[in-house]
């Protein structure tokens, strides 16, 4: 297995080119599948790591001068 390292801007462009592929066979369409399913994966871990660091700066506690 291999690892690749994208932006998300990166990543939503694969996934645009994934979502508008033509495929020929069963083979194809399958692999296709897997492509995507790793897509939404990624960006619903980077969506729930984005939303904890949002939420453990909501409770850091603010200095009061």
């Amino acid at each position: 297995m291999n690892n690749l390292e994208l932006t998300n801007e990166q990543l939503d462009l694969l996934k645009f080119i994934v979502q508008d592929f033509e495929y020929n066979d069963d083979k194809e369409r399958n692999l296709i599948n897997q492509i995507e399913a790793k897509i939404y994966d990624l960006q619903e871990k980077e969506l729930l790591r984005t939303m904890n660091i949002l939420k453990a700066q909501s409770k850091r506690p603010t200095a009061e001068w």
